[in-house]
């Protein structure tokens, strides 16, 4: 890494492994440019001749004046020109991975090891024509899903975008605008409504959108939280109201059943006779069972045979 006298500090160069060539580019310019080194890549070394005035030939000083400057020598490369070819060729050495490296090994410019990345990276003119298209439609057809989240589809929205600008799509902020309020899901669909309505969107900025649809995605949010609270809270109180009421109906139903049955010491004098389910007497069954007649002839026959 190259210290920056001026910046106070070192920059990082950004690693590159193969993929996003545009976006590992533009940050790698930047810190070339941060280091005065951008000129060695862009440029590159150009080889500076010696000059020397040659001597004029007896005569007027006019003559003399008009001399021809030829060079002496052979082009050479300043000791400047050297020291800021290698230190911009060894920032891009540092920002390829091992699997990368060998690809610029050999080469011994700035300038040559970042044209050799270019044109593999980054393709000739039909193939980023190409690749072009296929992200027009992906923008075209690009929609959030019912389940995805603001967050991932915002990452997953600038990353068109940003593929589009790298290839040189001149997307507006106003193409921008549109296409992000009709591809947002029906969970937005009250504040791209009231949006549309309240403000002008030929000129309104992407990042007010966006900090329009956060608030109110953070406000649905809490919503949510409260109606799904409630909905546990309902569950739960009717689930106590059920068990209460099963262990009224239990005791009711034990306290009946005492109430049919009276223990006593010593054979029953009823044992092996029928038991009416209706008048719970012995003597008969419940479909002969005839209510107070049938009592009042279970009584008699109780007095004759004491």
């Amino acid at each position: 890494m190259v210290a920056s006298g001026s910046a106070g500090g070192d920059l990082r160069t950004p690693q590159f492994n193969g993929s996003n060539y545009d976006f590992w580019s533009v940050k790698m310019e930047t810190i070339l440019i941060a280091y005065d080194l951008w000129d060695a890549v862009e440029i590159g070394i150009q080889p500076q001749p010696i000059i020397e005035q040659e001597a004029g030939s007896e005569g007027t000083g006019d003559e003399e004046s008009e001399a021809e400057q030829i060079p002496v020598e052979a082009p050479t490369i300043s000791r400047e020109d050297k020291i800021k070819n290698a230190k911009a060729l060894s920032l891009i050495q540092g920002a390829l991975t091992d699997e990368l490296f060998p690809r610029i090994r050999n080469e011994k410019t700035a300038k040559g090891a970042w044209e050799i990345l270019r044109r593999e990276f980054r393709g000739d003119k039909k193939v980023r024509a190409v690749k072009l298209q296929a992200i027009r439609a992906d923008f075209e057809y690009l929609r959030m899903n019912d389940v995805e989240s603001l967050d991932d589809y915002l990452a997953r929205f600038f990353e068109t975008v940003n593929n589009l600008k790298s290839l040189g799509e001149d997307v507006t902020e106003k193409r921008i605008v549109q296409k992000f309020l009709m591809s947002l899901s029906r969970r937005y669909k009250s504040i791209v409504s009231i949006i549309e309505e309240t403000r002008d969107l030929d000129t309104i900025r992407v990042e007010e959108i966006l900090a329009s649809v956060k608030v109110y995605d953070k406000r649905e949010d809490l919503h949510d939280e409260r109606d799904k609270l409630a909905g546990t809270e309902k569950a739960y109180s009717s689930l106590r109201v059920g068990n209460n009421q099963a262990s009224g109906a239990n005791k009711s139903s034990q306290g009946k059943q005492n109430q049919k049955w009276q223990y006593h010491f010593g054979v029953c004098r009823h044992k092996g006779k029928p038991r009416c389910g209706k008048c719970n007497r012995f003597g008969h069954t419940t479909k002969d069972c005839d209510n107070g007649k049938q009592v009042a002839n279970c009584a008699k026959e109780e007095e004759v045979t004491t």
